[in-house]
């Protein structure tokens, strides 16, 4: 440790370079894998801040929610089936609209309170229960409890009771009570003579599998198409392209990141090698000389990771994208380990080698 720690002391412009370097590496994997998640989460917050298990759609409209078009009287047909224990009704409606006094695009989502089909992500106030009341999950929007929301070509004017976090569906979205989703569309198309839903939103007796109950609600209710929740954000239109592409760039990225850290420490080894040598010819321990590199590798690579993640949440809120960036703890935990581990294992590779050595030979060794 001692040695470790007056090696660092006296080189400190070696130590400072590399840790820059590999501050840099970590900062670009936690940049790119919480941008990736902030979009993915733009695409699918409105299903997967549902408590349901389980979605049912139009048979054609390929679990594409906008394409889909039910009966209101689905959401009883899907309730009564054998395993479902509560349904409730979707509608969406992408709407332009003023918020707050600006214009905006909105999803404007009606559903039933209290029902299967009520997100969860309440930050601030509470969920509409008045047909002209609304939540809203809006990233760029100034808005706050009181303003209003006013769906263009139309004449009522929503307050905004409550403001929601991760419930988005694309862009902003705006909650309201199914009521209140009926009077604008039938005040935007005063002719139509019965209000359609897109989705019914399900959840599943204790101990049932929402597979299992998707199927059978399937077969049971004609012309629909019904998924568990986890198989109803994958099929989002644009999710998996989006995951993949991003997946992509975060992989490559977290494989050459993780190999040219690993080789820094290796070289970094390397070039100690005999100094290493000759402490070993003295009689220092393996044990010691590899303790010596397990700290010294491990006070960098925290290091940087700590400078890395400071970075990233500064360049994150800074960045004017629109969505509601995050750092995710668990991925980030999960890059410093995995550089970690690679530096540890690079490192110990030429540890490895002068354990090797015959302590009596070890000062001629070159």
């Amino acid at each position: 440790m001692n040695l470790a720690l007056t090696e660092m002391r006296r080189a400190k412009l070696r130590f400072g370079l590399l840790t820059a370097a590999v501050a840099l590496l970590v900062f670009l994997i936690v940049f790119l894998a919480s941008l990736s998640g902030a979009l993915l989460r733009a695409f699918t917050g409105a299903i997967e801040s549902l408590p349901a298990d389980g979605l049912v759609y139009s048979e054609t409209a390929r679990a594409n929610a906008q394409a889909s078009r039910l009966a209101p009287d689905t959401v009883g047909q899907v309730a009564e089936v054998a395993g479902v224990a509560a349904a409730g009704p979707m509608a969406v409606l992408s709407a332009n609209a003023i918020v707050a006094g600006e214009p905006d695009e909105l999803q404007l989502i009606g559903v039933q309170p209290g029902s299967p089909s009520q997100p969860e992500g309440l930050r601030e106030g509470r969920f509409p229960e008045a047909a002209d009341e609304v939540a809203i999950d809006a990233s760029d929007a100034e808005v706050g409890i009181g303003d209003t929301v006013r769906i263009n070509g139309t004449s009522t004017d929503l307050t905004v009771v409550g403001r929601m976090v991760g419930t988005q569906f694309g862009t902003d979205t705006a909650w309201v009570p199914i009521t209140g989703y009926e009077a604008v569309l039938r005040e935007l198309n005063p002719a139509l003579p019965a209000v359609p839903i897109n989705v019914v939103a399900f959840t599943v007796d204790e101990g049932a599998d929402a597979a299992e109950v998707a199927a059978q609600v399937q077969q049971a209710v004609e012309g629909t198409q019904a998924l568990d929740r986890a198989a109803a954000v994958e099929a989002i239109p644009g999710v998996e392209s989006v995951g993949q592409t991003f997946g992509l760039l975060v992989g490559i990225t977290f494989v050459i990141g993780v190999v040219v850290v690993g080789f820094f420490f290796l070289i970094l080894t390397v070039q100690k090698l005999r100094s290493f040598t000759l402490l070993r010819a003295t009689g220092a321990s393996t044990g010691s000389l590899a303790g010596s590199v397990v700290t010294q590798i491990t006070a960098v690579v925290l290091l940087a990771s700590a400078i890395a993640t400071a970075l990233a949440w500064f360049a994150l809120q800074a960045l004017s994208t629109g969505l509601p960036v995050r750092i995710d703890p668990l991925t980030t935990g999960g890059v410093v380990a995995a550089v970690l581990l690679a530096s540890l294992v690079a490192g110990l590779l030429s540890v490895r080698r002068i354990a090797q050595l015959d302590p009596a030979t070890a000062a001629g060794a070159r």
